[in-house]
């Protein structure tokens, strides 16, 4: 057959598939759903890019839309925000909200008009170091705040085929897990991330968190680029960028509000203690990870000296993206113990402890110490320590002791 013939069937399949997959149904859908019922106000927040305003206007075909991303519309809620709110219909969705805070009072108003009418407002924004204060002061008792990631592992599948742990992880490392490189194969996700870095430290990190130096905050997220899933180490940071740590903590706070990061605390039966020790940080995407360290080839990956640190990040993220989107109750936790005893992750389900162990292997038995998990029963007397599990590159589920199994992504979230 012609080879030029191949290609041309080849493209027009790739684009009657991107046109099938242009939208990908969200796993928090039902969530979302479930808050319209529960609230007058629901606000969907996350990274920019993950998704917001597509889920939004997918979700709610028949809810009038309006962006602040128009400047005039912006401007109007500005300046007269009793005028904007008081001429929109009866249900309504205002996105990138945060470029006009000021109009919370006037929902809140609108909203006790009528506190019977559930789902009335729905609001997206970005920016959560900006939103969530005025959010939660203003709007106690009548908003419900959905955190909406990057694609998960589920949802990637939907318009992928991916049965294997290591194909969605190279995946997630080398294309990314943002909906338009997704469902745009056309994209060059080297030059996409590089404009994202760009545009958020411009737009958000310049304009709208007042960070004057702008180049020793990108240089503070290339550094963490380097150090995934490590512990966060305030007093390095500041001498490697000759800042100050509380300019260190800020500027942490304001990735971790943007959705670039994600801090994972210790566990400790004091709430304090566990706020006050060092936490690890995990980066929210992996292809923004890899295109810093220019992973670019799966030779580049398994290569890398941070591989190990890459899939424990790439776990992390997607046990938070499964629990938030599934409305689990769960929280997550690190244990590093005063005697040494190290354990990669722990779930709380309120029900007893899952401990997990990341393994970026296939030899999961001679690669894990199974004493750790039996020194969790002396350690918690008082909790219950249900089924340990070792999450790895071997796939099909292996009983490496009575309480202790190993396996990959798939079989783990099955089970949770």
């Amino acid at each position: 057959m012609n080879a030029n013939l191949c290609l041309t069937k080849y493209n027009l399949l790739s684009y009657y598939i991107y046109m099938k997959i242009k939208y990908i149904d969200r796993a928090i859908k039902d969530k979302l759903l479930k808050y319209t019922k529960m609230f007058s106000v629901i606000c969907v927040t996350g990274p920019r890019q993950s998704g917001k305003t597509t889920l939004i206007k997918n979700t709610f075909p028949d809810y009038a839309f309006y962006s602040l991303d128009d400047i005039d519309l912006r401007a109007q809620a500005k300046n007269d925000p009793a005028f904007f709110i008081n001429r929109l219909p009866e249900k309504v969705i205002i996105d990138e909200f945060q470029y006009a805070p000021n109009i919370l009072s006037y929902i809140k108003i609108k909203v006790d008009e009528k506190p019977h009418l559930k789902g009335k407002f729905i609001l997206t924004g970005s920016q959560q170091f900006l939103m969530i204060k005025g959010l939660t002061e203003t709007l106690a008792g009548r908003i419900g705040i959905i955190d909406l990631y990057p694609l998960s592992v589920s949802e990637l599948t939907k318009f992928k085929h991916f049965s294997k742990t290591r194909d969605i992880f190279e995946y997630s490392c080398l294309r990314g897990t943002y909906p338009e490189l997704a469902v745009n194969r056309q994209l060059d996700h080297t030059e996409w991330y590089k404009n994202y870095l760009n545009i958020y430290i411009e737009r958000d990190a310049k304009t709208l968190h007042n960070i004057g130096n702008l180049i020793s905050f990108d240089n503070l997220i290339r550094i963490l680029s380097y150090r995934p899933g490590q512990i966060l180490n305030l007093s390095s940071l500041a001498n490697d960028l000759n800042v100050s740590v509380n300019t260190i903590k800020n500027w942490i706070s304001v990735l971790q509000a943007s959705g670039i990061i994600y801090i994972l605390h210790p566990y400790f039966t004091n709430v304090k203690k566990q706020l006050i020790k060092s936490p690890k940080i995990y980066f929210i995407d992996l292809g923004l990870v890899c295109v810093l360290n220019r992973i670019l080839s799966n030779e580049n990956l398994y290569n890398n000296i941070i591989l190990g640190h890459l899939f424990e990040n790439f776990i992390v993220v997607e046990l938070l993206k499964h629990i938030k989107n599934s409305g689990l109750n769960y929280e997550i936790f690190f244990l590093r113990s005063s005697k040494g005893l190290e354990i990669d992750l722990i779930i709380d389900t309120g029900k007893g402890f899952i401990p997990i162990e990341i393994k970026a292997t296939e030899n999961t038995y001679s690669n894990v110490n199974i004493e750790l998990f039996d020194k969790l029963n002396k350690i918690f007397p008082d909790k219950k320590i249900l089924t340990g599990h070792v999450i790895c590159f071997k796939d099909s589920l292996f009983h490496l002791s009575q309480n202790i199994v190993s396996s990959g992504i798939y079989e783990f979230l099955k089970k949770l």
